[in-house]
């Protein structure tokens, strides 16, 4: 059985995607229109902070934070931390205290990288708006192509605040884990070593490099 940090990649990739789906306050558009949107704000806001909590089926629970500027981002939850500065992607697994460098693919990184989940999701995912009134309204995503590690998702935003606030993704496996959402800002523009690993953070690990 998966563990939920087994599980947290896709799931994450969710999180990311959920920080910029937020709704209009007004205005009957479709649910491509409304992603197209997010992307939109991804593209033109500095950086955008947010805080979140996964839930897996057998109750375990992982607080963490991510930070987003575009294409890059880092992220930090219990015992996982992710530099990601474009090109280069750095994973430091607090269990085996390593490192792990790799160079991600564009595929890869639409379960990993906040930017192209939502900027790459016309190819990838069909989206509908699902029935409901209120303040807050949901979008399923399904893939085009089987075979990935997300069978669907469903995102969660109040209108009034325009924030998301919950994402319920089924793996593959058909487990769901959901993941709470909250403290959603936007900011300025951080410094390029923000979002590259530095040795010196985490003294003793070991670097692993699989390039």
């Amino acid at each position: 059985m998966k563990t939920l940090k087994q599980r947290i990649w896709p799931v994450l990739a969710v999180v990311a995607a959920l920080v910029w789906a937020a709704f209009p306050a007004h205005g009957a558009l479709s649910a491509s229109q409304l992603l197209e949107r997010c992307a939109d704000k991804l593209r033109e806001a500095p950086s955008v902070s947010a805080r979140f909590t996964l839930s897996a089926p057998d109750g375990s629970r992982a607080d963490g934070d991510i930070l987003l500027s575009r294409e890059r981002f880092r992220l930090t939850t219990q015992g996982l931390r992710i530099w990601f500065d474009g090109r280069t992607q750095w994973t430091a697994y607090a269990a085996t205290r390593e490192v792990n460098i790799t160079e991600p693919t564009a595929e890869e990184l639409l379960t990993g990288n906040p930017f192209a989940i939502i900027t790459g999701y016309a190819g990838k995912y069909a989206c509908r708006l699902l029935p409901g009134s209120g303040a807050v309204r949901d979008v399923e995503l399904t893939p085009r192509t089987a075979g990935g590690d997300i069978r669907k998702a469903v995102l969660s935003v109040d209108t009034r605040t325009l924030w998301p606030v919950r994402a319920v993704v089924t793996l593959s496996s058909g487990a769901t884990v959901s993941a709470a959402i909250r403290d959603c800002a936007t900011g300025g523009k951080p410094a390029a070593s923000v979002f590259a690993f530095a040795a010196s953070a985490l003294p003793g690990y070991e670097i692993v490099d699989l390039r």
